[in-house]
């Protein structure tokens, strides 16, 4: 009864992906139409919460499903930019399958434990993250929306059949936490360097908000603790790279100069840690009028 009727539901109320997923692998299509059935029954039954809609939802890690989200993902964690090994990271769920926390962290807690256990197989909510921030120390079940936004509808019970569009809009929901596929993180958070009275080396990067939605996202995912090892990648991999830059040009090395900077701009490729933070700290060292001065290539912004 249920398979058919729940076979293919999408999030709709999306009006911009600037991360090209590939098509959705037919293992999360099968999952959804046996495994939805079951949390259906369940939820019918019991009523969110309840262990036996806890139990059953399962099934999206199916066969191929974080394959194609790693590949998608360039093999990095959606959350931090990290670079991750494929069998130790997660499926992670961008609205919770298990309840929304509605609060900040350090607040009172605001949760809406109905949300949102029918999109646990839906292919736009999967992520593949990495377990540092897929756990319950950072992520978890955080999903704060802006003060005043309509929540998507819970299910009445019992689930109606066929399914509900209403269900699958999230258009009217304005989450406070960054959609790694939809929103530019550089839109919302920015690395900024502090100490910059000392030598270059000797800088130190954090993360800073632009927008309410980057304060938060920074909050729930604790991105400062990655701060010493932004700070140490771009020493050892963007400075060296400017500085050689920086020293071919003084020589008179142009043709040499041109090459490094082209290996340097390799550092914003999707596949490379840290990109946001690469493209922070190249915009610092090497300002439009340098490199237009210099011939050099302008720095991309990475997407």
């Amino acid at each position: 009864m249920w398979g058919s009727a729940f076979l293919t539901p999408r999030i709709t109320g999306r009006d911009r992906d600037p991360v090209q997923r590939s098509t959705e692998p037919p293992a999360l299509t099968r999952a959804r139409g046996t495994r939805l059935a079951t949390a259906i029954q369940a939820h019918n039954a019991h009523g969110p919460p309840s262990g036996p809609l806890a139990d059953a939802l399962t099934g999206y890690d199916a066969t191929n499903v974080k394959e194609a989200l790693y590949r998608d993902q360039h093999k990095k964690c959606a959350w931090c930019e990290r670079r991750r090994d494929f069998s130790s990271s997660p499926i992670e769920h961008y609205r919770p399958r298990n309840g929304a926390w509605r609060n900040e962290p350090g607040e009172p807690s605001r949760a809406s434990p109905d949300h949102y256990w029918w999109l646990t197989w839906t292919w736009e909510n999967l992520l593949f993250a990495c377990a540092r921030c897929n756990d319950t120390g950072h992520k978890a079940n955080y999903f704060p929306l802006v003060a005043g936004t309509t929540e998507l509808p819970t299910p009445p019970r019992p689930f109606p059949a066929p399914v509900l569009a209403e269900l699958f809009d999230v258009s009217a929901e304005q989450p406070l936490l960054i959609d790694p596929v939809l929103d530019s993180f550089l839109d919302h958070v920015r690395w900024v360097p502090a100490g910059t009275h000392l030598a270059r080396r000797l800088w130190t990067w954090s993360p800073t908000h632009r927008t309410k939605q980057g304060r938060v996202t920074i909050k729930i995912l604790k991105l400062a603790e990655l701060s010493d090892e932004v700070t140490q990648h771009l020493v050892d991999h963007v400075l060296r790279g400017v500085t050689d830059v920086e020293q071919h040009m003084r020589g008179g090395r142009v043709l040499q100069a041109a090459d490094r900077w082209q290996s340097v701009l390799a550092l914003l490729e999707p596949d490379r840690n840290f990109t946001a933070a690469t493209w922070c700290a190249l915009t610092h060292w090497m300002d439009d009028a340098r490199l237009a001065g210099w011939k050099l290539a302008p720095v991309p912004r990475p997407s």
